[in-house]
């Protein structure tokens, strides 16, 4: 082994390979001592990102562009129509947003109800007419269809053109009175005579049945903002508040009459007891 003489002290000279040995031992030892100290990494497991073609991409995009409903939509949003509702509904004070629950509506207000919904029915019908022959044989039948829609659109621009002093709607305690139709008992062809929309066309269909005639059955999503304006049937012009009226007198006529016969079996009872 060959030694170096420095200034004071002597070196041994290691060949090469010894010196290398060296290395690696003291290499290992000191990564044995280091490596309880690190922290284990941890690798997730998360996918690729998925790579599209160019191909399947533009066959999805066309896909759904050309994706349509089998009818098109027929009852606007009826937001605007019910905000303004709330400034000219007299049907309940509760429902008013007047600090004076008696005060009157503006004409402003009221002709503005009446337009906004005109303007929805007009929307209604020209989807109606944009349709074509969708569904042929179950739109257009019978008393609906735009027929009917021109003629409420024109009695709803009557008043907003001369706004009337109060609205004569009905509440919303006679909407929720009004008879249910199940859906087990609506066939493939009935349909809504104002949209014109097959009533089975809705997963859950809110059809009611107007007390005016058996046959008279709506939307309650089409008939309730007409009957907060107008308290007529759209069919006949029944008004459903002067029927109930009679209705109510009636059974308050029956109730009498019972009261009476009651009182004669008593007085007869007391006679011959």
């Amino acid at each position: 082994m060959a030694t170096y003489e420095g200034n004071e002290k002597i070196y041994p000279l290691f060949p090469v390979s010894v010196s290398l040995s060296l290395h690696s031992l003291l290499h290992s030892q000191a990564r044995q001592l280091i490596t309880p100290l690190i922290p284990p990494t941890v690798e997730h497991s998360i996918p690729p990102p998925a790579t599209t073609t160019p191909s399947s991409t533009s066959t999805s995009s066309n896909t759904n562009t050309h994706q349509h409903p089998p009818y098109p939509p027929r009852r606007p949003d009826l937001s605007t129509f019910f905000s303004t509702l709330e400034l000219v509904d007299t049907s309940s004070n509760e429902q008013r947003t007047h600090n004076n629950a008696h005060a009157i509506p503006t004409p402003g207000d009221v002709s503005a109800a009446f337009r906004t919904l005109a303007d929805a029915f007009e929307v209604m019908r020209n989807d109606g007419n944009r349709a074509g022959g969708v569904g042929e044989g179950q739109r257009g039948e019978g008393e609906g269809g735009n027929e009917l829609l021109e003629q409420l659109v024109a009695t709803l621009m009557e008043g907003a053109e001369r706004p009337p002093r109060e609205v004569r709607g009905v509440s919303q305690e006679f909407l929720d009175g009004l008879e249910r139709i199940p859906k087990k008992s609506l066939k493939p062809t009935d349909t809504c005579p104002i949209c014109n929309n097959p009533f089975l066309e809705d997963a859950y269909p809110l059809v009611i049945r107007l007390p005016c005639h058996p046959s008279h059955t709506f939307d309650l999503e089409c008939i309730q903002p007409w009957l907060k304006l107008q308290p007529t049937c759209p069919l006949d012009r029944v008004d459903l508040l002067e029927r109930r009226k009679e209705g109510l007198a009636k059974v308050v006529e029956g109730g009498k009459k019972e009261d009476e016969e009651e009182e004669e079996e008593e007085i007869w009872d007391e006679m011959y007891a």
